[in-house]
């Protein structure tokens, strides 16, 4: 039976990610914690992603399927689904990255003991188009280091990300690093905290680099002048990480 009032809402948007998407929603409804919802935004897939979808949404009813006619990108897919989110907290899911069973119930515990911290992410596991693990992705996990390390790059893995419904939306004016701004302007006001554990496998993509890695730097370039013009943060210190970006996609690549 449905739960009307699921505590947590799991956001996630998918276009064409047929080949991953079974892992992904079944390390989700795998976990340990079951009083959630799960939206999943089919963003104008042309491949099997919507039979793929459908099939597992009669399954289990805490699926809700939302359809766009058209591919509108992943900042306001997200947005479409946290505005249609019920949960108390939003938690993020990717459709390759897969989540480990105690994920959501490890964030809960943590955010309902510290009410102070409105987000948290994890560590991750770094694996390949194969499934096999390659890397670790370490992160500094306190408020304090955080806040150190955010403008040189993102301290927090997307699909890791679990934060309270109330601390708004991601701001649609970004295309990619859309995740990057987000969290420097949660912030630059709020307290944000990374769990000490891997909670997550993060997938590296042979496809997801070169263009598409360009434009996500000037994004992230973009998120940093925000940071220092709009939200407080050292301007010196920004200026000097976006010269430093800058120099590095001006730099002739062999």
């Amino acid at each position: 039976m449905i739960n009307s009032n699921p505590k947590i809402s799991i956001v996630m948007s998918t276009h064409n990610g047929e080949r991953y998407l079974k892992q992904s929603i079944e390390s989700i409804l795998n976990q340990s914690f079951r009083d959630f919802e799960f939206l999943i935004i089919n963003d104008g897939s042309t491949d099997n992603t919507s039979e793929v979808l459908s099939r597992y949404a009669k399954q289990d009813d805490r699926i809700k399927i939302i359809d766009n006619t058209e591919n509108i990108g992943l900042t306001k897919s997200l947005n479409k689904a946290i505005a249609e989110a019920r949960g108390e907290y939003i938690a993020r899911m990717d459709d390759d990255d897969i989540s480990f069973t105690s994920r959501l119930e490890k964030q809960l515990k943590f955010m309902e003991n510290n009410p102070a911290v409105v987000l948290c992410g994890s560590l991750a596991l770094v694996i390949n188009d194969k499934g096999e693990e390659i890397n670790k992705k370490g992160l500094v996990v306190s408020y304090k280091d955080i806040k150190k390390k955010l403008l040189f790059n993102n301290q927090f893995i997307h699909s890791s990300l679990f934060f309270k419904k109330e601390i708004g939306l991601y701001n649609e004016s970004f295309e990619r690093a859309q995740d990057y701004e987000f969290i420097l302007r949660i912030a630059s006001k709020h307290q944000v905290a990374n769990l000490p554990e891997y909670l997550v496998k993060w997938r590296s993509r042979p496809d997801s680099l070169s263009f598409s890695g360009t434009k996500q730097q000037k994004y992230a370039i973009r998120a940093r002048w925000w940071a220092i013009t709009k939200y407080g943060y050292p301007k010196l210190k920004g200026l000097l990480h976006i010269l430093l970006r800058i120099g590095y996609l001006l730099w002739p690549k062999r």
